[in-house]
């Protein structure tokens, strides 16, 4: 099939397991050829990953993407970087903005011919965005890392106790030194910046819609998160325990999956699959995620139905599968096989974590421009970011999630 990436082989889904791990096909390669920018170590990062909204009582319109972009940066910042640089707004703006361009960025490369692109991208407009959105990340984070890495070198010439701080910098600089290999902190801070907020905040935005849309389902996921932080409160125990709004969120996601297809990969040596099918070494090739909206595996496919996984986990068999993070080749929304997305266990702590506070402190309803359609182009299957919602911050709240 001819996309804007080239051409693709698309492969039926009966080859998911197939292929999911076999080294002949590269992943890497399937992404990176034909970039306009250098790479980065992707075995470390691999390795390595495993603004608030108004306060106001009164109704007010806000852009849903925009608003969930602002908490989804700011909470993996938080996470990632630590308490200083989660509130640096410059950091968040900077991050949030390279984010977006680089998506822009890549849509936009992709409509010149691959052998220009080395050479154009320095004119096109979004890629110098990116490239000076990259520029403001670097000036802004190198000093921090500098500083940081000064008084490690410090306590270590001095006898004393060398300061451990438990964020991204500091498990990218052991991954690599026990790799034995360098890398630019910058760009590893942008990469999990740009894999933690684009799909992150896609979902988070798409299951405020989704409720907007049918806020009967409110009252039940407001009630599970209510009675299990209750009993529990909020730890990631707790949080595995929401099978509700668990569901619901692999029900979004099920619903308007993030893109088109999945297990993209580049044949590195040739080989012939099952089905007879030879593969040549520089073929590309891809999964169709048709299944995920298929009537002979999902009752009423099109139908929004935050219970569906609820109820598949009550099949023999299935209830492993019913879980938001377990990948399979009937759901490949975060991919299969050895490059799954390997921060999928994080994103949905962090997303029930943003919809507990979502459900406890908020109402929403819809307006005429709430389900926007998503934005598909190439392979990508976008929330609109256009998309708006009226919201209020809720008079009596069950429970004060900011004192757990």
């Amino acid at each position: 099939m001819i996309t804007d990436l080239g051409e693709i082989v698309f492969l039926p889904v009966e080859q998911t397991d197939e292929i999911r791990n076999d080294p002949r096909l590269s992943f890497g390669s399937a992404f990176g050829e034909g970039a306009a920018v250098d790479s980065y170590d992707d075995a470390v990062l691999q390795t390595l990953v495993r603004k608030q909204l108004t306060k106001c009582i009164e109704w007010r319109e806000i852009e849903v993407k925009s608003i969930v972009l602002d908490t989804v940066a700011r909470l993996s910042a938080r996470v990632f970087l630590g308490e200083e640089l989660c509130r640096n707004e410059d950091w968040l703006r900077a991050t949030k903005e390279y984010t977006v361009n680089f998506f822009v960025a890549g849509t936009h490369l992709r409509m010149i011919p691959r052998p220009l692109r080395r050479i154009l991208h320095w004119f096109v407009p979004k890629c110098r965005e990116l490239r000076a959105s990259f520029d403001e990340s670097r000036r802004i984070i190198m000093p921090y890392i500098e500083k940081r890495r000064a008084a490690r070198a410090a306590a270590l010439a001095s006898g004393k106790k060398i300061p451990e701080f438990y964020d991204a910098i500091d498990w990218a600089d052991q991954e690599a030194a026990t790799r034995g290999v360098t890398y630019d902190p910058a760009i590893m801070q942008l990469m999990l910046a740009v894999a933690a907020i684009h799909t992150t905040a896609d979902l988070v935005t798409e299951i405020v819609l989704q409720l907007a849309l049918h806020p009967e389902y409110v009252a039940p996921l407001r009630e599970e998160v209510i009675h299990i932080l209750r009993s529990e409160g909020l730890k990631k125990s707790s949080l595995h325990n929401m099978k509700l709004l668990d569901s619901a969120l692999k029900e979004a996601q099920r619903h308007k999956p993030p893109g088109v297809a999945s297990l993209r990969r580049r044949v590195e040596k040739p080989l012939t699959l099952s089905n007879g099918l030879n593969l040549r070494v520089g073929d590309r090739i891809a999964i169709d995620t048709y299944r995920m909206g298929d009537p002979e595996l999902h009752q009423d496919p099109e139908k929004w139905e935050p219970y569906r996984f609820i109820k598949m986990a009550e099949q023999p068999g299935k209830a492993n599968y019913a879980q938001l993070v377990v990948t399979s080749p009937d759901h490949l929304a975060f991919g299969h096989g050895d490059h799954a997305c390997p921060g999928r266990f994080f994103a949905a702590y962090e997303i029930k974590i943003i919809m507990c506070h979502l459900l406890l402190k908020y109402d929403w309803e819809t307006l005429p421009t709430t389900y926007a359609s998503p934005m598909v182009l190439g392979f990508t299957n976008a929330s609109n970011p256009t998309a708006r919602v009226r919201v209020r911050r809720r008079k009596e709240i069950e429970l004060d999630i900011d004192c757990l």
